[in-house]
Parts: structure tokens; sequence; C-alpha cells
């Protein structure tokens, strides 16, 4: 990772060059989008304005060409130039300007809630599209015999009115991937050890928790007596929850004996029971925008 880090800096022929090839990638393997994103975001946050946009123009212009050949169409290059690139290119700035990893990533909100507004435009009624796109999907269960007819239409309804949020909190999530890799190269680099510092610190405003909190409490009410824009809403907001969560678990566990073992065990817990491991980083997240558990370990330490 830092060998690619390296090379990115190098100039912006190298940094496109980098970026190409993984955004490339990502048609295949999707995660490694979050890399070559990182490498838009490594440039402005190091580089500036002036060599990001020459990184985003010779990006821009391969992909174009490269689908060209491919499709015969140069513009999904302008799609991942929109989508991909320009949301990291200004948290980036934002980053670079601010100096707080914490105000960034509740920037990023906004983006989030863009998804959001979106789908509504586009599609109108979100849930109603979701569940008709989600059809086949609970037809497979039933042909499987591992749900009857009336339970699959349930598991459809139940997550027709939950994808909106998803995706856009999906989003959100891969946009602040991308940039604390972004900013973890940057201290590999030119700062050994000060993104550790930044992310165990981060802490949201209380009006984020606030909003947080609304939406949880929207979670325990029955299903269909909340406004499915509310829910998409609330989801956006408890994301940037949850990244708190994570990095009150970093931040805590920093001081302990055998501190990468209990990383290593929350991450491991966080993949195979996902769901239940994302509300309780989100719930602890949530509590330390008051409780600020981080602060008290250290002084009891």
């Amino acid at each position: 990772m830092k060998a690619l880090a390296s090379f990115v800096m190098r100039g912006p022929s190298q940094s496109a060059m980098a970026t190409t090839a993984l955004t490339m990638l990502s048609l295949i393997f999707p995660l490694i989008g979050i890399v070559g994103s990182a490498c838009v975001g490594l440039v402005f946050l190091r580089q500036g304005a002036s060599a990001g946009i020459k990184t985003l123009l010779l990006s821009t212009l391969a992909i174009a060409l490269l689908m060209v050949v491919i499709v015969s169409n140069p513009l999904p290059a302008v799609g991942v130039l929109l989508v991909l690139w320009m949301p990291i290119a200004m948290l980036g700035m934002a980053l670079r300007n601010t100096k707080s990893l914490a105000l960034t990533t509740q920037l990023a909100i906004g983006f989030g809630l863009l998804v959001v507004l979106i789908q509504y435009m586009v599609l109108s009624e979100p849930a109603l599209f979701w569940q008709e796109y989600l059809q086949p999907l609970g037809k497979r269960f039933v042909d499987s015999g591992l749900l009857d007819q009336s339970q699959g239409d349930q598991l459809v309804a139940q997550l027709s009115v939950v994808m909106c949020g998803a995706v856009s909190v999906v989003y959100m999530l891969q946009l602040t991937a991308s940039l604390y890799l972004a900013r973890w190269w940057q201290a590999r680099l030119y700062n050994p050890g000060g993104f550790s510092k930044e992310f165990h610190q981060l802490r949201v405003h209380w009006m984020v928790g606030a909003v947080g909190a609304l939406a949880l409490s929207l979670l325990l009410m029955p299903a269909g007596n909340v406004p499915a824009l509310l829910n998409c809403v609330g989801a956006v907001f408890l994301g940037v929850l949850f990244l708190q969560g994570l990095a009150v678990a970093h931040g805590v566990f920093k001081g302990m004996k055998s501190a990468q073992l209990w990383l290593v065990l929350v991450y491991i817990m966080l993949i195979m029971f996902m769901p239940q491991m994302v509300m309780v980083l989100t719930s602890i997240g949530l509590m330390d925008v008051w409780i600020n558990f981080r602060a008290r370990f250290k002084q009891r330490g």
C-alpha cells in the first residue's frame, strides 16, 4: 500500500494511471473502487486542487478511451467522474483546508442525503421500485423451498422499505473509506501515526447524535408507521455514528494489552454477525456523543 501511495505521489501521470487501472479493475472486484478513489483523494490532500484537477482530467480521458474500446460509448467516464471521483476530491479538499477528520466525515452526510434525494426525484416512490426489483429474489427463496409464498412476499416488502437508506449509507461509507485510506496513506508517507490520532479522536457534533437518536427510536416503531423518507434520512446519520463507534473501539483498545487482538476480534464479529455488530457499534457511537468513552478510559488509565 505504501508503495502504491508513493507511486501516486510521483506526478499527475502516475496518479492518473493508478486511478484508471484500479477503477477499471473495480468492474470485476467492486471493492477495489475504494482504492482507486483513494488515489484521487491522496492527490487532493497532499498536492492541492491544481494537481488534483490534472489527475481527474487525465483519468477521465483514459476511462473515456477505454469505454470507447469496450462499449463504444465514452459517457460512462462522466458517470465515474461525477459519482466516484468528484465527491472524494471535494472531501479531500475539505480535509486539507479544515484539518478536521470529524468535520469532513460529517460533510460526507451531505452526499448520502443527495443519494436519497436523487432516488426520490428519479424513482418518485423508491420503495415501490425496490419491491419490483427484488421480486426475483423473493421468487428464488420460494422456489428453493426456503420460504413459502407469504414469507417471500413479506421479505421483499421489508427489504424494499430499507433499500433506499441502505444504498445511500453504503455510498457514503464508500466515500469515507476512500477518504480514510487516502489520509492513512498521507500519514504513512509524511506523518507516521497521524491518522491513528485523528481517527481515535473522531467525534461528531451533538446535533448529528440527536438526529441519530431520533432515527434509532423510529426503528423501534412498528413498520409502516414511519414515513419512508425519514427512514432513509435517519439511516445516513446512523452510518456516521457507526464510524464513530469504530473510532471508540480503536481509541479504547489502544491503551490495552493485546490491543490488536481485540480489534481483530471486533472486525471478525463485524463480518460474522454484521447486523447485530453494526447496531452495537452504532449505539456505542451514539452514546459516545454525550458520554465520551475515550476520555473516561484515558482518565482511568
